[in-house]
């Protein structure tokens, strides 16, 4: 009889990657408002969010490393204790350089939890569950992150920006508990070959979701100032309605990976990003905001966990802290490269000029997932 996954360890470490990305979800529409409240211009601004990425990913170069010396757990309290030491210093340094400071400070810890929080996941799935397991996992992400949104402006626009930090504080302290909660499993010993960090098996994974993080920066990043400047209010309604869309969708899509594969989901989700984002760029009024979240929510939500079920279809359990590494660099590379880029590319073309890119490369991304996913159908 099948022993079912839903134990301690796997329930302790899905809240508390929920926790952690509430927060990080809870930034993404604040801290753009931030820096342009602090007088930071648009390219300024991109530096400032996408400054996390580019922390992150030179960490997980060191993931090999790290795993070889501290457990999984160890590594999540020591990233996650990064992260609130981020969260203390942004209302209390209110430089360009001091901000970016706090943000590599903050990639460092987003780099180590992300790493661990999802090879934790991982480790207590059974492999002819991993599909099922890591999309009930993403559903705790993107439950959390449809609330985020919500609490984050309505505590900056009803308190402060300084409220908005002391919550985040407060919410990964309980992340924080819930990972002091969890049992530590003991640490592998190496084979003498050390596994590398970048491995050419992954690519076909690495490469689709670094695309996808450069589409999902331009949206996170930039559609709060944009919509502000459309004189819109809804928001909050778009990144809510594209959570709970990411949240109804994950379970389906999970199920049907592990029935046929990613090519399937990878042909509609795509096609459904490309309308989302071709809204966005066309945005007159709240209903149609809310209408370009669904759309946005459910090809997030479908993508990514498709891809990393796919890489951990792929891999075995001794190169699986690597897969992870590269997999989730190469989401941070893009998104990193895509907040710094796209926001010169604003100070040329404008806002709504920079979405009309991002729909063009939206198009060729539907041709470049189908590509690398033809000779993929069901998965052993």
């Amino acid at each position: 009889m099948e022993t079912s996954y839903w134990n301690r360890n796997f329930i302790l470490i899905l809240i508390g990657n929920a926790l952690l990305f509430m927060v990080y979800n809870m930034q993404v529409p604040v801290l753009p408002l931030y820096g342009k409240k602090l007088g930071l211009t648009p390219g300024q601004i991109g530096i400032f969010v996408g400054a996390i990425m580019f922390a992150a990913l030179v960490t997980r170069l060191f993931v090999p490393w790290f795993s070889e010396r501290f457990s999984k757990k160890i590594l999540l309290m020591v990233g996650i204790f990064l992260y609130l030491l981020a969260a203390v210093g942004y209302p209390l340094l209110g430089s360009f350089g001091l901000l970016v400071l706090l943000r590599l400070f903050n990639g460092l810890g987003h780099g180590l939890t992300t790493t661990y929080f999802a090879t934790s996941a991982a480790d207590e799935l059974p492999h002819q569950k991993i599909g099922e397991g890591m999309g009930y996992f993403g559903i705790g992400t993107m439950v959390t992150a449809s609330l985020a949104p919500l609490l984050a402006l309505a505590v900056v626009q009803h308190y402060s920006f300084q409220a908005f930090f002391l919550t985040c504080i407060g919410i990964l302290a309980a992340a924080l508990v819930a990972i002091l909660g969890t049992t530590a499993k003991p640490r592998r010993v190496q084979n003498a070959v050390k596994a590398p960090v970048f491995d050419r098996q992954f690519l076909p994974q690495c490469g689709l979701v670094f695309i996808l993080g450069i589409l999902m920066s331009g949206v996170m990043t930039f559609t709060p100032i944009y919509a502000q400047l459309r004189h819109l209010t809804a928001i909050s309604g778009f990144f809510f309605v594209a959570a709970i869309a990411g949240v109804v969708i994950r379970p389906i899509v999970g199920r049907t990976f592990d029935q046929r594969g990613p090519r399937l989901i990878l042909m509609l989700s795509t096609g459904l990003l490309l309308i989302g984002v071709i809204l966005i760029a066309v945005v007159t009024s709240n209903w149609l905001l809310i209408i370009a979240g669904i759309f946005y929510g459910v090809a997030d939500g479908a993508i990514y966990p498709t891809l990393q079920a796919w890489l951990f279809k792929v891999t075995t359990i001794d190169n699986r802290d690597t897969a992870t590494g590269m997999f989730l660099n190469a989401y941070d590379l893009g998104m990193g490269l895509g907040a710094v880029s796209l926001g010169w590319l604003v100070e040329g073309v404008t806002y709504q000029g920079m979405f009309w890119v991002l729909a063009l490369v939206s198009l060729g991304y539907i041709g470049v997932a189908l590509r690398a996913s033809r000779s993929t159908n069901q998965l052993d």
